[in-house]
């Protein structure tokens, strides 16, 4: 009797141990993102300047300063992400009290619930589509770090997207689901909270579910005012401007998409477009089985895939803009992960496909993510982060009855160390002055109105700190262009000089 191939053992072997080996491997990948989210949640300082920026104002909601002043207010502070980006971080921070670790709490803990959220997302599929998912969500998790734990929208973008997938799959396909379409389409509004474009996260879903003979039409436009007005409810609150919002999201509207960015956006995107090779595979499949006049895939699916492949156009659109990127497409996790286990039956019938590709997939992405997290491990500076933290308490020290701004230098490359500026914010001192919104805006030749240099002149803060040795704010930025106008050096050089150096700080003292 002829034995069995090698290959023949091993697809044998992986079958019979199959719910052992896609649990160790959920397990793990479970474990890794844990293990980077919490490592970053206690590195007492950021790697990106949106984060600080994020942390300040979130910190000063909880004083009643709103999150998006006037266009011409002289205090150059806001970003244009939406309310509930800031309101769960003021939350973290009413929580847990004014420290680097609260203001990125919230952002750690949604990465860490994403693919935890994936899993009961795919439970209805068995065991095995649970876990595939989870090792999958995971590793897209590992892959777009520091971006898919960092305070910023992201990983609450891809949270929300998730519950609308976990909320759908659970519903009747034979009933109307008026609750269930109620609570998706709150997930919509929330997406947009959080980011004016998040609802392309969301929206693949609301299509797929409306694509049902129990809904259709009429649900659909019911979730659209629904989510419209969750969307809507915090600007109802003087803390939230729709209008000051748009005011400043206007400019960055007219940014251009340069075709330099393609090639890196399209190596990301092309993770998320593997579920609609799935589909073309199956509906190539199912049309040869039914003949040429239709297909046997239900008209839902092609909904879904058609929408989620219009929203990966809309990300890839958005993440080309300059100050943009790939991380744009990590809140599609839960969808690709979804639709990926959607499709692959369709592919073949056979139990080694319907499981093992998504397997395959996950593995391949997870020796992909291996030299992301070495690059993430030696970018935290534990050791310099420290020393700099300690140094901004000892000024603070020194300077009890003084009030401290944090400035730039003249080098992106120390730039960094400005991100320490929420110690000086959370410690009771003013915060007028935000560079990574200068960043923006000196990039769009917007200028700084006259009453911001009214503040300068007028030495409303006692102090600034600029890396040591530094011209004050002749920085060039990310776009190769300089951050400050003249005007703002020679009236910041007019009216302070430096007053005492530290190790990685002068400080710079009111000359009156």
């Amino acid at each position: 009797m002829t034995p069995p191939p090698a290959s023949t053992k091993v697809l044998d072997f992986l079958c019979r141990h199959r719910y052992r080996l896609l649990g160790a491997l959920a397990i793990l990948t479970v474990a890794a993102v844990a293990w980077a989210a919490l490592s970053y949640l206690v590195y007492p300082g950021y790697l990106d300047h949106g984060e600080p920026s994020v942390a300040v104002i979130s910190w000063r909601l909880l004083g009643g300063i709103p999150a998006f002043p006037a266009i011409d207010d002289p205090q150059r502070v806001a970003n244009i992400y939406g309310p509930l980006t800031y309101v769960v971080h003021a939350l973290a921070f009413a929580l847990f009290g004014p420290s680097l670790a609260a203001g990125k709490a919230a952002g750690v803990a949604a990465a860490i619930l994403v693919p935890v959220a994936v899993f009961f997302a795919q439970r209805r599929r068995g065991i095995e589509a649970a876990l595939v998912a989870t090792a999958f969500a995971s590793v897209l998790v590992l892959i777009y770090i520091p971006a898919s734990i960092w305070n910023r929208p992201d990983s609450f973008l891809a949270l929300v997207a998730v519950i609308a997938v976990l909320i759908a799959n659970a519903a009747d396909p034979g009933r109307a689901e008026w609750t269930k379409s109620i609570m998706i389409a709150i997930c919509g509004g929330l997406a947009v909270g959080f980011k004016m474009h998040g609802g392309i996260y969301v929206a693949p879903v609301v299509v797929c579910h409306c694509l049902n003979p129990h809904r259709g039409l009429k649900t659909f436009v019911v979730m659209c005012a629904v989510g419209g007005g969750t969307a809507l409810l915090p600007f109802a609150f003087p803390l939230f401007s729709l209008a000051n919002l748009l005011a400043w999201l206007a400019p960055m509207t007219g940014k251009p998409s340069p075709i330099a960015y393609a090639p890196r956006l399209l190596r990301y995107g092309a993770i998320f477009a593997v579920p609609l090779a799935f589909f073309v595979a199956g509906w190539w499949r199912q049309r040869g089985a039914v003949g040429k006049a239709g297909n046997a895939l239900p008209v839902a699916d092609h909904g879904y895939a058609g929408m989620y492949a219009l929203a990966l156009a809309a990300a890839f659109h958005l993440g080309s803009k300059p100050g943009a990127g790939a991380h744009y497409f990590f809140p599609f996790v839960g969808l690709t992960a979804d639709m990926m286990l959607r499709f692959a039956p369709g592919v073949s019938g056979r139990t080694i496909v319907r499981w093992g590709v998504p397997v395959a997939v996950a593995v391949l992405l997870l020796g992909l993510s291996v030299p992301v997290q070495k690059r993430f491990q030696l970018a935290l500076h534990w050791r310099e982060s420290a020393a700099i933290t300690t140094e901004i308490r000892g000024i603070m020290a020194r300077y009890p009855d003084r009030t401290i701004e944090m400035g730039v230098g003249q080098d992106v490359y120390t730039y960094p160390r400005t991100y320490y500026k929420t110690l000086l914010l959370l410690a009771g001192n003013p915060y007028t002055l935000d560079a990574a919104v200068t960043i923006e805006w000196s990039k769009l030749n917007i200028a700084f109105p006259d009453s911001t240099l009214a503040l300068i002149r007028g030495c409303s803060t006692d102090l600034w700190l600029i890396p040591k040795g530094e011209r004050p704010f002749a920085m060039i930025g990310y776009y190769g262009n300089p951050v400050f106008e003249a005007s703002f050096i020679a009236a910041f050089l007019a009216s302070y000089a430096k007053d005492k150096s530290f190790e990685y700080f002068d400080v710079w003292a009111c000359k009156r």
